[in-house]
């Protein structure tokens, strides 16, 4: 390498050892200028070309696919981290076994990201080390992959004790525990220092000095969040000598971190809580939260300096291509434009009758629980016999047997799994017996299942194989007879294994296990019906979310309409505190200006009532939120009337005034430049569903005097969005009568004749105004025309526009009797399609499309901590009969350790 005219030549090699030097100086927690200075006894022209490279380095990582990031601007500016060095040795191994199970492009993202999240924390030869960051991916998604990936260039970095923190159950800690032996210690065994095993989770006697004290070695330890664990733990590291523990870098990784972690007031929560804030009290600790639901970390109070909010980093990982979430299987919220269809995710959720639901419900009462005597409903049935078919489907198609699972989830009571999974045998049994003997009767119903639903999700539409159900028979015994299952709780024996070597083909029955970070590998059918009245925990409920690579149209859900409802609204709530973490990433701010804007939804909390102590007091905002109506009461004429009413007495004023209908800009009817007042008088006469706690008649009434009285959202434009083409007409008291919109309703059962549109606003409403069309959006965007235009990037565009913070109102009139494709036959059951409106009266929709706020005394009460005692389960007493388990093993181990 040529460094100038007359300069010595120093060889790739040379170069890059002194980049890698000069990486080190700087993890040890020097400046970059600092570590230049302290290479002055190398040649000059060396340094400088090293010092180079590793600032080359820095940008490289910056051309990787990147997370969303949100961090202090001091962190950003000081990010440390050039990416692996060549001396690295934990990384490059993990690195290349990975190489060897995912794409080359999906490795790359993972260092990319897992690189980021190191260079966010602190160096480890930093004097003090205080991180708390967070790491935000989807569930099932590979988080174990990318946090193992940190810890990897934490161990080679420099970082010596390394604690991974698990779930609540020893199950889940096992899982862990198995995947960074097999990934991480096994193949550098030479630099590990394992503090635990599968076997024993910590119960160490060595003293902490002897380990701690070694710069060459790394220990790490899987540890359940569990007080007898965490005390040992934290009494361990006490041990050793001030001195040790001021030059020991430690980093906590917190998976799962939404549970148990966080102090809620109760006892048990508030220990581990306190445990956890104690290891935290050495004086080199970073912490780092890995969760798919942030709901609960990000409403920790951000001013309480010691506690675990996410102060520093806050990392939002990309959603990989091929993963299959909320989104994807229960659908968009909206189109584009006012004629795109929506779409309603993948035909694979089953319904469970309401009655059905109560028979797999066992009672609370511990005497009815124990003469309870579950039995295995039709449903059930269908979902047992589904996963015979999809398994034996994906055996043809692989040429090979694979993991395979199935999810029976009723409830989170121990006591209750036992007497389903003996149902469940007893009903297996007798269909492998029928299956055995070839009896042609129980072939038949075997047939119609999979003939019915290979045709509502077709084989072809993902690229897979297509089967004969002849073709399966074969496959389907030798399925049946390989299915077992496996009851997976705190007091069950079984321990759910998926050793590659052995394939599994198993049903799995359980609870708390299922519903916290346990990964069911191959899982193809789900039958759950337990409610839960908080987001985080239902959105953990999703084992089915992740990666089915072969399989996409195998996947099959069964669920209650409420329970498919709630998730419908779970993947508006994740991708909306998603769109504020992008957003507040655009504008340069901190974690600690995060304004958590959090949903609230029918019978469901944001999330268990107990983590939302802090959060009960908490206030919100609705800058540059949309809100709009979906629930309506379709059997009921006077309700509907009393909405047209309302609307037409809002026209008449406005006309009385002087207002024209036709004073928009755009094509469309409407007004512009009208006093709030009308809108206020609007809001107090107009029928809101009680059941649509997204729209909070009170909260934007406040919201809105609040924000006029600091000289914001005092005038309003109001937009009449009628079809172009609409032959059903409403007198609204306009000049000509109003043309109807048409909309289909989700297939929800209601008793009280409700009706959910889902979504009556379309993306590019957002300036229905401004009578601008799609491809002009897209110009004035710099977007290609396959781009899809978000409503953040309409929010700033209308902005520019317009001077005053003025709101939008749009109005959307739909007709009685509403079916958008008349003439189209509707395709597969009901259940899983939207079915014609046919309400007793037209349907007025509003939505309300508000500014950003420049005015942060704005915000309004929000968030309530309501939750219906019907759908919880006290699981207070079996967390701490698992604890007492647990402690009585920890006694144990430490007998066998000793």
């Amino acid at each position: 390498m040529g460094l100038g005219m007359g300069a010595p030549e120093y060889s790739d090699a040379d170069v890059e050892r002194m980049a890698d030097t000069v990486a080190a100086l700087v993890a040890g927690g020097m400046t970059l200028q600092g570590a230049q200075t302290a290479l002055a006894y190398a040649p000059g022209e060396l340094v400088h070309a090293g010092r180079l490279l590793y600032e080359n380095r820095l940008n490289l990582i910056k051309d990787f696919p990147d997370p969303e990031i949100l961090a202090e601007k001091e962190r950003r500016a000081g990010f440390w981290y050039s990416g692996p060095r060549n001396d690295d040795v934990v990384w490059p191994t993990l690195k290349s076994r990975l190489l060897e199970e995912l794409p080359e492009a999906a490795v790359d993202g993972v260092d990319a990201a897992s690189s980021k999240v190191i260079g966010l924390g602190s160096p480890p030869g930093k004097e003090s080390i205080k991180t708390r960051g967070l790491v935000l991916g989807y569930v099932q998604s590979g988080k174990t992959t990318n946090f193992m990936s940190v810890v990897a260039k934490a161990a080679d970095v420099g970082y010596r004790l390394i604690i991974v923190l698990t779930g609540t159950t020893e199950n889940l800690r096992t899982q862990t525990q198995d995947r960074i032996n097999d990934y991480l210690i096994k193949p550098c065994n030479s630099i590990w220092n394992p503090l635990t095993s599968v076997d024993l989770d910590f119960s160490m006697t060595t003293p902490a000095d002897a380990i701690l004290s070694n710069t060459s070695m790394r220990s790490i330890a899987v540890v359940k969040k569990n007080p007898a664990r965490l005390r040992r733990l934290h009494k361990w590291i006490k041990t050793a000598s001030v001195t040790t523990r001021q030059n020991c870098p430690i980093l906590i990784i917190d998976d799962e971190a939404d549970q148990a972690s966080i102090d809620v007031g109760t006892k048990r929560q508030s220990t581990i809580n306190g445990l956890i804030r104690d290891l935290l009290s050495n004086p080199k600790a970073a912490y780092i939260a890995y969760t798919a639901t942030p709901f609960a970390n990000l409403l920790i109070d951000p001013s309480v300096e010691h506690d675990l909010y996410p102060r520093d980093f806050i990392v939002d990982l990309p959603r990989p291509d091929n993963y299959f979430g909320a989104e994807r299987i229960f659908g968009q919220l909206e189109g584009e434009s006012l004629e795109d269809s929506v779409d309603d995710g993948l035909d694979v959720v089953r319904l469970i009758s309401e009655s059905e639901v109560d028979g797999v419900r066992p009672p609370r009462n511990k005497t009815l629980l124990e003469q309870w005597s579950p039995e295995v409903p039709d449903a059930m049935d269908a979902a047992i016999r589904w996963f015979l078919l999809a398994t034996a489907a994906r055996r043809l198609r692989a040429g090979k047997v694979a993991h395979s699972s199935m999810l029976i989830h009723t409830s989170m009571l121990a006591g209750a799994h036992e007497k389903t999974a003996e149902a469940v045998v007893d009903h297996l049994d007798g269909l492998r017996a029928g299956l055995v003997n070839e009896a042609p009767a129980a072939f038949d119903i075997f047939r119609d299942l999979w003939d019915s639903e290979s045709a509502r999700v077709t084989a072809d539409s993902f690229g897979n194989q297509p089967i004969a159900f002849d073709d399966l028979m074969p496959h389907l015994i030798e399925t049946a007879r390989a299915s077992k299952v496996i009851v997976d709780n705190y007091q069950s024996n079984d321990r759910l294994e998926y050793d590659k070597d052995h394939p599994q083909t198993a049903i799995v029955i359980g609870g708390n296990t299922l519903s916290r970070g346990l990964t069911l590998e191959g899982l193809t059918s789900s039958y759950f019906v337990r409610a839960s009245s908080a987001y985080d925990t239902l959105l953990q409920m999703g084992r089915w979310f992740g990666y089915r690579v072969g399989y996409e149209d195998l996947i099959r859900i069964w669920m209650s309409s409420e329970l498919k409802s709630w998730f419908f609204m779970l993947s508006v709530v994740e991708a909306e505190i998603r769109a504020e973490i992008q957003v507040y990433e655009a504008e340069g701010k901190t974690p600690a200006e995060l304004p958590v804007k959090i949903r609230t939804h029918p019978q469901m909390s944001v999330t268990s009532a107990a983590k939302m102590r802090s959060a009960v007091k908490a206030q919100v905002s609705y800058s540059g939120r949309r809100v709009q109506t979906i629930m309506f009461k379709e059997d009921d004429q006077g309700w509907l009337k009393e909405n047209i009413t309302a609307t037409k007495t809002l026209f008449e004023r406005l006309i009385s005034e002087g207002h024209d209908e036709n004073e928009l800009d755009a094509s469309r009817r409407g007004f512009r430049d009208v006093s709030a007042d009308h809108i206020l008088n609007l809001l107090a006469s107009y029928q809101v569903h009680e059941a649509a706690k997204s729209i909070d008649k009170d909260a934007i009434r406040r919201y809105i005097e609040k924000e006029r009285a600091e000289g914001d959202l005092k005038r309003w434009d109001v937009v009449l969005m009628e079809p172009y083409n609409g032959e059903e007409e409403l007198d609204l008291g306009l000049k000509g009568k109003v043309r109807l919109l048409r909309r289909k309703k989700m297939y929800i059962p209601s008793d009280d004749g409700t009706a959910n549109l889902k979504a009556i606003a379309s993306t590019s409403d957002r300036v229905a105004d401004l009578g601008v069309d799609l491809d002009f959006l897209r110009k004035s965007l710099n977007l290609k025309s396959t781009d899809k235009i978000t409503d953040r990037q309409l929010l700033q565009f209308r902005q520019l526009r317009q001077t005053e913070r003025t709101g939008l109102l749009c109005i959307y009139p739909i007709g009685k009797e509403s079916d958008p494709d008349p003439g189209k036959s509707a395709q597969g059951p009901v259940e899983n399609r939207r079915v014609p409106l046919s309400a007793a009266a037209d349907v007025i929709g509003l939505c309300f499309m508000f500014p950003d706020s420049r005015n942060p005394r704005s915000a309004v009460d929000y968030i309530a901590a309501k939750v219906d005692a019907e759908y919880l389960e006290a699981l207070e007493e079996e967390l701490e009969a698992a604890d007492k388990l647990d402690e009585a093993k920890a006694a144990e181990d430490e007998l066998v350790t000793a």
